[in-house]
Order: C-alpha cells, then structure tokens, then sequence
C-alpha cells in the first residue's frame, strides 16, 4: 500500500470517527434540551397549579377564617398533581371539641390500609399539639372506592401536610399510596409552598380582624345600655360589661348563666326565636335585681342580607326614668288633691252667694266669672287625677250588664241645648234590638260626653250624629259600636295618633277657639274603653270634612244579669303601659 492510499484511508476513518461524535455531541445536547422543556414544564404546570388552587382558596374562604375549607380545597385537587391510593385529611374544631377524619379512596384498599393512615396522621396530630387524641372525639367519614379486606396491601408511601393558622394546627391532609417511593422533595414541594401562602394569608387577615374585634369589643363594653349577641345555634358571641354587672352574671359568662339570671322574668330564647324569623322584636319591660329594663331584639344579617348571622338583644336601664315617672305621678296626684278641696269649696261659697238678689250688676258678673273659671279649673283637676290613676294602673272601671243605648241617649239629650245655642241637631241612631252590653256606666258616660263636647265644639255648622250598632262575626254579636260623627274642623291623617296622647290637643282646635281643653280627654277614654276590653279610634277625610269617632263596647254577659248583683272591676294597668 502506497502512502497516498494509506492516507486516505486515514482521512475516512477520522471523518467517521467524527460524524459519529458528532451525532453523540448533539444527541446529548438535545437530550438536554428536552430536559430542560420537561423540567420548564413541569414547573409552568406546577405554577399554574399553585396559582390555582391558591385563587380558589381565595374566593371560597373570603373573610370566614375557614381552616377547614383550606384543607378541603388542597385535598380536592390532588389527582392533578400526583398519584395516590387515597387522600385523606383531619379538621380540628376547636368550638365542638372534635376531630373530623375524613378518607377519599381513589383505589381499592383493606379497612387496614384506612386505619393505618389514620393512625399515622393521629400521631402526627398528638405530636404537633402535644395533646393525645381519644377515639371518642373522632367523627369519621370514608368515600370513594369500595374497601376489600381481602387485601393486605399497607401503606407504602406517604406524607402529611400540616396547615397552620395564628401559629395553631387547623387541619392535616395525608397522601398515602400503595406503591413504595411515590413522594419525594420534588413532587410535594409545591403543596408545602400552597398550605404555606395560603395559611399566611389566613393568618394576616385573622390578625387583622382581631384587632377590629377587640376595638369593637371596647365600644361594645362603653355602652351604658346592656347587650349581648348569639350566633345561628344561639352561643354566647358578645355580652358587654354593662349587662354582666345588670345581671350579676360574672366575667365569664354562659347563655345558661343569663338565662338563668332572666328566669321568671323573660323567656329570652323565644324571643331571639322570634328575633331570627322576623327581625325587630318590641321592647319589653321587666324587672330585674332592683333594676327596670326595656328589652329589644334584632337579627344580625349577612353581608348579602340574604341570611341571618345571629341575633342581639339590647337591655336599656329605665330605672331612674321610671322612678322620675313615680315622683312626678305621685306629685301630681298630691297637686291634685289639694287642688280640688278649696275649688270645690270655692264652688259651693258661689252658689251660696248668687240668690241674694240685693247684689249689683258687677257683682253678679264676678260671682260668674268665678263660678266658670273655678267649674274650668276643677274640670281640669278631675282631669289630671283620672290621668294620675291611669298612668299608676289605680283607675279601676267597674262593669255590669245595663242598656247602652239608654245612656247615649240621655247623653245626647243633655248636650242639645249647648249644640242648638250654635244651630246645630244632634241625631241619634240607635239600631233596634241592641242587647246589652258589659260597661261602667259611669265612665262610659264620660267618654261620650267628651265625643259629643269635642263635636259641639269643633263644629260651627252642619248637625252631630250619635249611632249605636251590633258587630258580628260569622254570624255572632260580638260587641257593640258606638259612633260620634260630626261636620266640624276635620283632622288630617298625620294629626290622627297625636289626638289619644296625653295633651294631644291639634293646633287645628285651639286655632278654632278651644282654647279651654286640657288635651286629657281623648287620652282618658281611651285609657276607660280599652279598659272595658274596647277599642277606639277615629276617621276623618282630612281638614274641614268632619270627624267620626268609633268605640267599641263589649256585649252583655249571660253570667251577670245586673248591676247589684255581679259586678267586675278591671283594672287599666295593661293600657296605662300602652
């Protein structure tokens, strides 16, 4: 072989030598390529599972502080980032003193394979809590695959993620696998990296709303009115210093220990019951250690208003109110009192005066005046004292069974000569066949004499009707209504509750010359009507259409034939509260 054959033989070997080289280079290159596109992938996959799990964490726990629902979301999407026999997870309720296990069985395992996972994350639990955890406060839950105790696979592979919240163990999720060398730094690192972030973010928002609560706890503890809150399953929420020294219920206090404290004097359950189905709930009044208090109740909704959260009850301190009340009542019972002797005397020295006939002109004229002013005076005095008794539960109306149209009638007589000195008729309207009825007839004489002075003297044309008519019910008398109709001044709608208040006198009448009414009236018959177990009340078209006034009268009792023979006393302690 010649040299320049033996060189080009040399020179093929060698370009072989380096294509194949070559090829191994770039196979090697591109190996590494693809594994850094796999390992790149991986991690844009893991990112955007992360970011996903993370956004729904974000929107289901809003501002509930929910552990538990961390821990659900975390162990609801495992299947997409790794494999597993079964995925289970406990939740600590701190509330209810019990652990909840829950086990999700994506492949057929024992019944031993179950309780080995339980067992290892029961470990877990007692190790991080330094608490050791009894079956007793276990409530457990299994769903998925069906269980074969056939088998005796155990659990190969596994590892436990621990969630904690403000530095305390909210939940802990276990994935367990039949098959060994399933779980390794790689593959759960991103679910440490999600419970991390999101028990973070817990954590911060909790810090921050109990700084909120503990400045609304301060306000709350302010307050000179008593209150407390109770959530959905009627706990204790919120009760404020000023109601545990009302009730004397300790610093600690349970629902128990305020029912208890209420006892005989409020069913406090009913009434948040009644609360929560249909809010406001009216004050009460009760007596409590010495102490009066107004009761109110309210439901606390949801942000959406769409639910309620709980309810709270406000406990407000009328004691002092009510003690005011009793001193003014008994001092205007005392004004009253000495009030009326030296008018009534005064009276009496008047019509021992007027017959002399040697008295002037002037003189008779005074001895009038006198006689007016002080009957006006006394009128009024009459007034304050009915009103005294009112208010003090002491006006007692006595009620027998008697003719009620008997008594509208010879009221509506005496009261013709005042109406015709202003050329007005009254008529009377009494339906044939009225039974008797259940009345004071004292007081009811008093309440149509002030119907028919109001309607005299509101009305300056025009006529008054008085109509007396039996209301039935599915065929049944039930009581009697009375009417007292008039074509005076009107009132407006408005104006229409003011007129039952105590000196509930309208602008209206004293611009039409009634100057002289004491505004007690109306509030006095309503106080006799309602307690005679009627109501009262009055409809009017507005300004310048007139005024009808309504009360109702109880029927007649079979039970009580007169008068002298059975007569009722009712007390009207129920209408002076009203």
């Amino acid at each position: 072989m010649d040299l320049t054959t033996l060189s080009l033989a040399t020179i093929t070997i060698i370009g072989t030598l380096a294509g194949i080289a070559g090829y191994f280079l770039m196979r090697q290159k591109f190996e590494r390529e693809l594994e850094i596109g796999r390992t790149r992938q991986e991690m844009l996959s893991q990112k955007a599972y992360e970011t996903a799990v993370l956004a729904e964490i974000g929107d289901r726990i809003g501002y509930s502080l929910d552990g538990a629902k961390i821990v659900e979301i975390i162990s609801g999407s495992l299947g997409k980032l790794l494999p597993y026999s079964a995925v289970s997870y406990i939740i600590l309720d701190p509330k209810e003193s019990r652990i909840k296990f829950f086990c999700m069985v994506s492949e057929t395992v024992s019944s031993d394979f179950v309780r080995e996972v339980k067992t290892k994350m029961l470990a877990a639990v007692t190790e991080m809590n330094q608490e050791p955890v009894v079956d007793s406060q276990i409530d457990e839950t299994i769903s998925g695959a069906i269980l074969d105790d056939t088998q005796a696979d155990t659990v190969a592979s596994f590892f436990n993620l621990p969630v904690i919240i403000s530095g305390k163990l909210a939940g802990l999720i276990n994935v367990s696998s039949k098959m060994p060398g399933q779980y390794g730094e790689k593959n759960t690192e991103v679910l440490y990296r999600i419970a991390k972030q999101a028990s973070e973010a817990v954590s911060r928002l909790q810090d921050v709303l109990e700084n909120e609560k503990g400045r609304l706890a301060q306000a709350v503890d302010s307050l000179s009115d008593g209150l407390l809150m109770v959530d959905t399953k009627y706990q204790l929420a919120i009760v404020n210093k000023k109601l545990k020294n009302l009730l004397g219920v300790g610093e600690k206090p349970e629902i128990f220990d305020i029912v208890n404290a209420l006892s005989g004097q409020l069913d406090l359950r009913t009434k948040m019951e009644e609360a929560t189905r249909k809010g406001e709930v009216a004050l009460q009044e009760i007596n409590v250690k010495d102490k009066t208090l107004q009761v109110f109740a309210d439901r606390v909704m949801d942000r959406d208003n769409t639910r309620p959260m709980g309810v709270v009850v406000l406990f407000h301190d009328i004691t002092d109110a009510r003690a005011l009340e009793r001193l003014r009542s008994d001092f205007t019972s005392m004004m009253v009192h000495e009030l009326r002797a030296p008018l009534t005397s005064i009276r009496s020295s008047v019509e021992i005066l007027k017959p002399e006939a040697e008295k002037s002109e002037n003189e008779k004229k005074y001895l009038g005046i006198i006689d007016s002013t002080s009957g006006i005076m006394l009128e009024l005095v009459n007034d304050l004292l009915d009103v005294a008794k009112l208010e003090s539960g002491k006006f007692d109306i006595i009620g027998a069974n008697d003719d009620l149209g008997a008594v509208i009638k010879e009221r509506a007589e005496s009261f013709e000569p005042v109406a015709g000195a202003k050329n007005l008729k009254i008529t009377v309207n009494i339906e044939e066949g009225l039974p008797q009825a259940y009345f004071d007839k004292i007081r009811t004489r008093q309440v149509l004499s002030n119907l028919l002075s109001n309607a005299v003297k509101y009305s300056q044309t025009g006529a008054i009707t008085v109509g007396a008519k039996k209301e039935a019910v599915n065929g049944n008398t039930v009581d009697i209504l009375v009417s007292v109709a008039d074509t005076g001044i009107g009132i407006d709608a408005e104006d229409i509750e003011k007129l039952f208040s105590r000196f509930g006198q309208l602008a209206a009448g004293r611009s039409a010359g009634a100057t002289k009414s004491s505004g007690l009236g109306l509030f006095i018959a309503k106080g006799i009507v309602e307690g005679q177990g009627g109501k009262i009340w009055v409809e009017s078209q507005g300004a310048g259409t007139g005024s009808t006034f309504y009360f109702t009268v109880p029927i007649g009792r079979e039970e009580h034939k007169t008068v002298e023979e059975h007569p009722i006393v009712f007390s009207t302690k129920k209408v002076a509260q009203a």
